[in-house]
């Protein structure tokens, strides 16, 4: 076993050979993976997404590559000896083609698991620009992307370090690799730092990405002297000054239109945030402690401690050793009696919005930490039952608040994405339930003793009335919890 046999060989066991080349260009995919699972998974995907994009957008990717490459390098040759079509580690590929096949692929796995598209390729696309940074220098492994020739004093100073392998046939060479390689480290900054901004709109990653790489790669053109060609004209220079015209129009929002998403969904808690169950939940809680745990004293922040989490999670800790499921059946037994005797009622303007919001055309839908059943009683008793296209509640899900699949369900059933969906709650569980999906989070504080909590828990928006949502669907932003 050999590492560095040759300039061009980063290893080599008896007659099998990594090339630098086949090293770097994966060294840079999986960097390029790595950032984009980490982004992908703050904004509420799973990294099965992540790898499923990862190895499809890689595998298309190189076959585009290699395609493009041999569509306009040599073609008659390549059909002469078809074979050598498939000897991708002596070089050719064309990022061009790669970045195409790997879009195309990301457009078909989204339109299969209802994902948005422009979503996706914002948060993966400018990711791509540290793999080509990195896959450039595969091309200096193979005496490849290099420009006119210079003198060598050119190389005098931060360049020194690469002048002995830029004597190509006889003469340096001008390092058009290394030049494309610190723009594209340059772009992704500065495309992430375009995003960060206040008033970011889905599509500037995708955009940014086309206008940056396309002046980019227009200016390295000028000077190689090894570029494909269609006719008179250098093959990329042409795809170049389409890609930074599209990427242009986008950031001008003259695309915006088309890739703007529909209204999106909104998903409420019950508790607290559509029903004013306060009351309930405190008298029903006050009964069972009180006849199981002698001796009880409860305060009123022990009373909105009850408000948002799980049934069993408030009895194991208030009643611990007692048999939590009978504590449950009680509870709700009492709780539904309440149901009937005005100890449940609407929160404040919330018929007022629900009409609103119905009359605008946005479809809503209860996720809650309640039984579905009992959160059908209330909204029945209450007269809310006709706003709601659907109701999840705990015995409809695995893993309950604040795991991301009340929500996930919620959207998914009703043929929306998390980056078109709102989730209005009034606890911390509710906020950070709406953060691992990666949804916007709105937080109702219906409890005063609760705010700090809720501010703590970094919603989107915190409101104290549930009018202001009102104005918040006025704004013109993605609907995500991640704006980026």
């Amino acid at each position: 076993m050999q590492f560095f046999p040759t300039h061009q060989v980063f290893l080599k066991i008896g007659n099998f050979e990594i090339r630098w080349y086949a090293f770097l260009i994966l060294t840079g995919a999986l960097i390029a993976y790595y950032l984009s699972d980490l982004r992908l998974r703050k904004q509420g995907y799973s990294s099965d997404v992540s790898d499923d994009i990862f190895i499809g957008a890689l595998g298309f990717g190189v076959v585009g590559a290699r395609l493009w490459y041999v569509l306009f390098s040599d073609l008659q040759a390549y059909l002469a000896d078809p074979i050598s079509i498939f000897k991708i580690w002596q070089g050719g590929l064309a990022i061009h083609g790669g970045v195409l096949a790997g879009l195309g692929f990301v457009w078909l796995y989204a339109r299969v698991h209802n994902y948005s598209f422009v979503h996706l390729i914002d948060t993966v696309l400018p990711n791509v620009l540290i793999g080509q940074a990195i896959g450039r220098w595969g091309n200096f492994a193979n005496f490849e992307c290099y420009g006119p020739e210079v003198p060598e004093s050119y190389y005098d100073g931060i360049l020194s370090f690469i002048k002995k392998d830029m004597f190509i046939d006889g003469r340096y060479r001008m390092p058009m690799f290394f030049y494309e390689s610190c723009l594209c480290i340059l772009g992704l900054i500065l495309i992430r730092l375009y995003q960060m901004r206040k008033g970011a709109r889905r599509g500037d990653g995708m955009f940014g990405y086309m206008l940056w790489y396309g002046a980019v790669r227009f200016w390295i053109e000028s000077f190689r002297t090894d570029s494909l060609m269609i006719g008179p004209f250098k093959m990329a220079q042409v795809i170049s000054v389409i890609s930074a015209a599209i990427g242009l129009c986008g950031l001008l929002g003259l695309f915006y239109k088309w890739i703007r998403p529909k209204k999106p969904l909104l998903v409420f808690d019950n508790d607290g945030t559509i029903l004013d169950t306060e009351d309930a939940i405190t008298r029903s809680f006050d009964q069972v402690l009180k006849a199981h745990v002698p001796g009880i004293v409860l305060t009123d922040e022990d009373y909105a401690s009850f408000l948002g989490p799980t049934l069993q999670e408030s009895f194991e800790k208030y009643a611990p050793g007692q048999d939590t499921e009978r504590l449950v059946a009680e509870y709700r037994e009492i709780n539904r009696q309440m149901h009937f005797q005005g100890a449940v009622r609407p929160i404040k303007n919330v018929p007022e919005l629900l009409e609103y919001l119905k009359q605008e055309g946005y479809r809503m839908a209860i996720g809650s930490s309640k039984k579905a059943e009992t959160v059908k009683l209330g909204l029945q008793v209450c007269g809310l039952d006709k706003y709601f296209d659907l109701i999840i509640g705990i015995d409809n899900v695995e893993n309950h608040k604040p795991h991301k699949e009340t929500i996930v369900k919620c959207y998914e059933k009703l043929g929306y994405s998390n980056s078109n969906c709102i989730y209005v709650g009034d606890s911390g569980s509710d906020v950070v339930c709406g953060r691992n999906a990666g949804v916007y989070t709105i937080a109702l504080c219906s409890n005063e003793l609760k705010r700090k909590e809720l501010i703590d828990a970094k919603p989107n928006k915190l409101i104290d009335d549930m009018l202001e949502i009102k104005e918040i669907l006025k704004e013109d932003h993605p609907w995500t919890y991640n704006m980026m």
